[in-house]
């Protein structure tokens, strides 16, 4: 008995110890590599695609491989959806929380909710904002901290926030200025963003030398070129600072992951995930030092965590999330889901910013940003009605959902205008107008979020004439210096007039000169908020409209046609800058027209020349015929006014 009691301890003593042994071994077997999960452009899509949902299980699982994982926000978060509208973005602050955001930096549509709002939303951030050029204008320091560094497996990381400077254009723009319209905070854009290089620059060497941090990545919303001037774009941010690492990108909405050379030609990670969730970076900093990085497009099964995920469908594909993340999510909107729900109209088809419906939201075809689009003459026609305006003009970037065949809820009108703008008339003139039509169609064919829709207004684009539009540092409009695209001006029917005023109808985005729309700025508000952007939209459908779409929705009507070329103007070549002619607009020129050195110079010299030969052609004759009796001259006035040219000795 005392033999088997014995061997019995003998073979626990062993399972225990292979136990031990074993635990020790798979957690030795847990890299020691450290991982940054990154995010960027999140835009309220907290179920879209891979989700914050997915987001969570991600982690999770690569908790289970690494010892050490860092997730940081690369901005643009709290807007873009119902979820953002409802709480001010403080559901989604809620919602970082609980998946544990590491670094955050602002993107500029934190601010659309006004500064306090921001400031609120800051303070409810466990981990806080970071951006080194939100700044006050006045002594230029950092409203939030420049960078912040983290400390992992002995290695210092220093994360450096930098938000786009072109929030300026970007945003909702009252809590940025004082009543007197002087700036309050800055985004350090002087001389054309060198100022925004040394500050970053500065930040990179005291990180290194005072601080002794052994990798510099800077968490940026900025963008690439094509949708920023180069300047502001992440890669002119790079080529003009050295000691960087890496720098994970936003606010273009597009998904790359390439090597670009800094001011020493020396290569800088550079990345970014697209928008809505559509991918998650995993940029890893290896134990040799190096560095790698990949943008995931779904989550893959573990099995080791098994009871912790569930499966979900969206957009026809499955995915992979943490059940307790999904169902915290869920306990969200089901706190205002009646009031999401509640049907508001009815249309018998779609209407679309999309070639299709079933294109993805990062998709480069839309159809609004290029050209006239039925769902934005919808909602210009909402605010121009019942703003009791002679016209509208919507940038397509703030409508950013569609309208699909059946029941339109509640829901579906916030996500179509998700920024909850005032919407206010000013009084303009037509000049204005035709500045406005012209900077917003500056960057055609390609893409513009500033393209102008519009209601009681129909012009012409002459795509084959280059943009003469002369812009700011901020990218706002400051003239156009040449020849114009667009022509063929009407409001309501009628020729533009260049000197009347004209009452507008539109998001105080816009007229606070969103999207560079600095046009419209000096002139006063006549009549106060009627209500914001999605709540005006709603009203229209509900009580003019009779809560169904008309069909007149259903195609273009030609309030904006492309041409291949300008309509000839005859009658336009002694107009001033302020003069038109309704076919088509110019600037004056600062020299002498085709025409008018045809006329001052050619037609002389041919006159001469033809003078020259009769008098040569008429001495020839008098040689010949000497002996007879000399003619007189004036019997030769048919032959020469023959060439229709004015007979004079």
């Amino acid at each position: 008995m005392k033999e088997i009691l014995f061997f019995s301890l003998i073979l626990i003593k062993i399972s225990i110890s292979s136990y031990i042994k074993e635990n020790k071994r798979n957690l030795q077997e847990k890299s020691n590599d450290i991982v940054i999960l990154h995010t960027n452009d999140v835009h309220c899509g907290v179920f879209d695609k891979i989700g914050y949902d997915g987001l969570m299980l991600l982690k999770k699982q690569l908790q289970k491989k690494y010892n050490y994982v860092i997730t940081v926000d690369a901005g643009d978060h709290i807007q873009g959806g119902t979820m953002g509208v409802l709480t001010k973005g403080e559901a989604l602050i809620d919602i970082m929380n609980k998946i544990g955001y590491d670094v955050v930096t602002l993107g500029n549509h934190e601010f659309d909710y006004t500064i306090p709002q921001l400031e609120s939303n800051s303070f409810l951030l466990n981990c806080g904002y970071i951006s080194i050029n939100y700044c006050f204008h006045k002594n230029k320091t950092s409203r939030y901290n420049p960078s912040k560094i983290i400390e992992k497996n002995n290695k210092k990381i220093g994360f450096i926030g930098v938000s786009t400077p072109e929030t300026f254009s970007k945003t909702y723009l009252n809590t940025l200025y004082d009543s007197e319209g002087n700036r309050i905070y800055d985004f350090l854009t002087e001389n054309k963003n060198q100022e925004l290089y040394t500050r970053i620059q500065e930040e990179i060497n005291r990180l290194k030398n005072e601080e002794k941090v052994d990798y510099i990545i800077i968490l940026g919303h900025l963008g690439i070129l094509g949708d920023s001037s180069e300047e502001n774009t992440s890669a002119g941010v790079i080529k003009n600072i050295e000691g960087v690492n890496a720098l994970i990108d936003g606010h273009s909405h597009k998904v790359y992951s390439q090597n670009t050379p800094d001011k020493n030609s020396q290569n800088v990670l550079l990345a970014q995930t697209g928008t809505k969730l559509a991918n998650i970076g995993i940029l890893i900093i290896h134990e040799n030092g190096n560095l790698s990085h990949e943008n995931i497009d779904e989550v893959p099964y573990v099995s080791e965590l098994d009871s912790e995920t569930i499966t979900v469908t969206r957009n026809k594909k499955e995915y992979y999330v943490d059940k307790e993340m999904n169902e915290y999510i869920n306990k969200i909107f089901e706190s205002f889901s009646d009031e999401l729900n509640q049907v508001i109209g009815f249309t018998n088809f779609s209407l679309t910013i999309y070639k299709n419906i079933t294109e993805s939201r990062e998709s480069e075809t839309q159809l609004s940003r290029v050209g006239e689009n039925t769902l934005c003459n919808l909602i210009c026609d909402a605010f121009r009605e019942l703003g009791d305006a002679d016209i509208s003009i919507v940038n397509a970037g703030s409508i950013r959902a569609e309208i699909y065949e059946g029941n339109i809820t509640y829901q579906e009108v916030i996500d179509l205008l998700p920024f909850s703008n005032d919407v206010e008339v000013k009084q303009i003139t037509g000049q204005t107008i035709l500045d406005a039509l012209e900077y917003g169609v500056r960057t055609l064919p390609e893409p513009f979020s500033g393209f102008p829709q519009v209601s009681g207004i129909t012009f012409k684009i002459d795509e084959n004439i280059s943009s003469s539009v002369v812009v700011d540092e901020d990218n706002k409009f400051e003239s156009v210096k040449g020849e114009r695209r667009v022509y063929d001006v009407k409001i309501n029917g009628t020729e533009l007039d260049l000197n009347k005023k004209y009452t507008i109808a539109t998001s105080t985005f816009l007229l606070d000169g969103g999207d560079g729309y600095s046009m419209f700025v000096p002139f006063e508000i006549t009549k106060t908020a009627f209500g914001v952007d999605n709540e005006v939209l709603l009203k229209y459908i509900n009580e003019n409209l009779n809560g169904v779409i008309p069909y007149k929705y259903q195609n273009s009507e030609n309030r904006i046609v492309k041409t291949n070329g300008k309509i000839n103007d005859t009658n336009n070549d002694n107009d001033d800058d302020n003069n038109y002619t309704p076919r088509y607009y110019h600037e004056k020129s600062s020299g002498l027209s085709g025409g008018l050195i045809a006329i001052i110079v050619i037609i002389p010299i041919i006159v001469l020349a033809i003078t020259i030969g009769i008098i040569f052609f008429l001495k020839r004759k008098n040689i010949t015929n000497i002996t007879n009796e000399p003619k007189n001259i004036s019997n030769n006035s048919d032959t020469i006014n023959k060439f229709n040219i004015p007979y004079k000795i």
